[in-house]
């Protein structure tokens, strides 16, 4: 017989945790033998904890399910896949609020997060004055008199429109509370910052690009301002328009190419915190989580990476600097070498002046002694 069970009894702390994080976290399934009739199994520590403990300590545990033979491992599996399918089950966020979505609350759908903090007291300062209580408490006395002085005018239409005129009340009370429920939501950066990362969002990006059939601004600059949302640094640079000067080109890109994102993937999670039966369960929900969220960002990262690669590689303006900077280079070289020609035939000129001087003279040294020669000559004669 196979044995599944949760700890209910007494015991020393230390004992349940580390029993518990043994049976749980590493999903064993205690081989203990059934006691028919019994409702409770009483077992000795020592039976999953590799550390000594007292003999006397035991858990008490609830039996929850017994099978046998082939029906154990099948029960086993149901009961693995149905707690999986509970773990996985996540409530979408926007489906559970609905209306009460903050940003269309505060008729701020068309920002969401793009609205600024001023933006949003802005919208709450203007719709709190049109649905708060005592605003709507004194327009309905206002209604009232009115329904009552057209009654005693005899006047149906005006009955009509007084009570046309009445505020539904209650509608307006909940109202009320939503839009303040969610000014206080978007008030509160971390709390704001939770709800944008969960918020719906376009992860697609291009995969190509034809410069023949396809305009790059039009191309990639949706792409960069939509993700520029996850940036650390707000405003974040945008790609800009085909006569932006290169350096804001270049701004741009540095940027980018090491941009910061705030993007937790808080809903890659598979655990609820809130389901968390004790200490050690919720570090080990919380360790397993971050897992998940480590791998979605490295995938973001990776992805990221790719568009700026790819609008890097096509932009017109990069290949614009690069040719002019190609070409800078290649005047720089003519006129170094241009230079060094210059420099070695001036060279040349000087060094055939020295020599042309060096043979002047030496051949008038010749001359010279030549002509001191004859005249001694003459002299001897």
């Amino acid at each position: 017989f196979k044995l599944r069970g949760v700890c209910v009894g007494r015991c020393c702390e230390g004992v349940v945790d580390r029993c518990l994080r043994h049976t749980l976290h590493e999903m064993l399934t205690l081989d203990l033998p059934l006691l028919d009739g019994a409702d409770n199994v009483r077992i000795a520590p020592h039976l999953c904890l590799s550390t000594p403990v007292d003999e006397a300590e035991v858990l008490l545990v609830t039996i929850t399910e017994c099978a046998t033979g082939e029906e154990a491992e099948d029960s086993d599996t149901l009961d693995a896949s149905a707690k999986q399918g509970e773990l996985h089950e996540k409530v979408d966020i926007h489906a559970e609020l609905g209306d009460r979505d903050p940003y269309r609350l505060l008729e701020l759908d068309g920002l969401r997060w793009r609205a600024t903090p001023d933006d949003i007291r802005k919208a709450y300062r203007r719709l709190v004055l049109q649905h708060h209580p005592d605003k709507q408490n004194a327009a309905a006395e206002k209604a009232a008199a009115a329904a009552k002085r057209a009654k005693s005018e005899a006047d149906g239409s005006e009955v009509q429109e007084a009570a046309e005129a009445a505020p539904p009340g209650d509608g307006d009370d909940e109202m009320f509370k939503a839009i303040t429920e969610a000014f206080e939501l978007l008030s509160n950066p971390k709390k704001r910052r939770e709800f944008d990362s969960i918020d719906e969002f376009d992860d697609s990006i291009p995969s190509s690009f034809d410069p023949s059939s396809e305009d790059f601004i039009s191309v990639f600059a949706p792409v960069f301002e939509r993700n520029s949302r996850w940036s650390e640094v707000q405003p974040a640079p945008l790609l800009g328009t085909a006569d932006s000067p290169f350096e804001k080109v270049a701004e741009f890109y540095n940027f980018w190419f090491d941009f910061k994102s705030w993007r937790d993937f808080a809903d890659a999670d598979e655990y609820d915190l809130s389901e968390a039966g004790f200490r050690e369960e919720r570090r080990w929900m919380e360790r397993n989580n971050e897992k998940l969220r480590q791998k979605k960002r490295k995938e973001e990262k990776t992805r990221l990476q790719r568009l700026i690669e790819l609008a890097y590689s096509h932009d017109p303006r990069v290949k614009a600097q690069q040719a002019d900077e190609k070409a800078s280079k290649a005047k720089a070289k003519a006129d170094r070498l241009a230079r060094i020609e210059e420099q070695k035939l001036q060279k040349e000129r000087a060094e055939a002046e020295v020599a042309a001087a060096a043979a002047a003279e030496a051949e008038a040294e010749a001359e010279a002694e030549a002509g001191g020669s004859l005249r001694w000559i003459v002299f001897q004669k």
